[in-house]
């Protein structure tokens, strides 16, 4: 199980990875709930990354809870074992919070504002202006790649400064750019996944937004798999250069 979500009221960034375990529904819904205090905790900093990961030792029959919470300036890390998982996730949890509150009383000011800076800059950039869906449309229907592409041609400029604006946040990625990490796959990466996901889209966003929303999937992706992601983006290049 991989779970990633965007508090939207705390601008909290959530990922909750499962090992050797399925968290049921009702049971993600609560861990939710509760990470909404880390959100509110955070809500006053520009910037906030959670990750959670749960893993299941069979051998001892028990559950271990890691959190890791990105801040600027600082990275809060947090465990906790039990022989129950909720009880090994809350206990995480208690823990990062109390870590969260120490972070929060003396706080990494020029960090903060440094990541304040860096996030101005990603919200000045002007999104472009929705073109006309029917080419996009008749292009996915018909599983052409190359046609997709043109009528997305609008996008090219902008895709590529939020792009190089949301590496910026991840610095272990952006230390392996232009090693085996490549901008240009990256963008690639994120066109790809537009394509294959573009008759289940949501209509009630504009489809700048929902194309940012795909950069940070495809970031992850890359950087777990920059071979396969290289390779893929290698084939839809040439897909697209092929003179018709």
């Amino acid at each position: 199980m991989n779970v990633q979500y965007t508090d939207d009221v705390h601008h909290l960034q959530v990922e909750i990875r499962s090992r050797n375990c399925e968290v049921p529904l009702d049971e993600r819904a609560r861990m939710q709930q509760r990470l909404a205090d880390i959100g509110e905790r955070v809500r006053d900093l520009p910037i906030a990354q959670l990750t959670i990961t749960l893993i299941a030792h069979p051998r001892a029959q028990d559950y271990h809870c890691e959190a890791k919470l990105k801040l600027p300036g600082r990275t809060l890390l947090a465990g906790a074992r039990s022989d129950y998982l909720d009880s090994a996730f809350q206990g995480c949890v208690n823990r990062l919070t109390a870590d969260l509150d120490a972070y929060l009383a003396h706080p990494d000011e020029d960090a903060i504002r440094q990541a304040g800076q860096r996030r101005a800059l990603d919200n000045d950039i002007a999104l472009p202006q929705d073109p006309d869906a029917g080419p996009i449309g008749r292009a996915v229907q018909a599983g052409d790649y190359r046609a997709f592409r043109m009528a997305m041609a609008g996008y090219e400029e902008w895709l590529r400064k939020r792009v190089g604006r949301w590496i910026q946040r991840f610095p272990e990625a952006e230390d392996r750019i232009g090693c085996d990490i490549l901008i240009g796959d990256l963008i690639e990466e994120v066109y790809l996944r537009a394509f294959e996901r573009y008759t289940r889209r949501p209509t009630d966003v504009r489809l700048s937004e929902w194309l940012d929303k795909l950069i940070d999937p495809a970031l992850q992706e890359t950087v777990r798999k920059p071979a396969e992601t290289h390779e893929e983006a290698s084939l839809a290049r040439t897909v697209r250069q092929t003179a018709v």
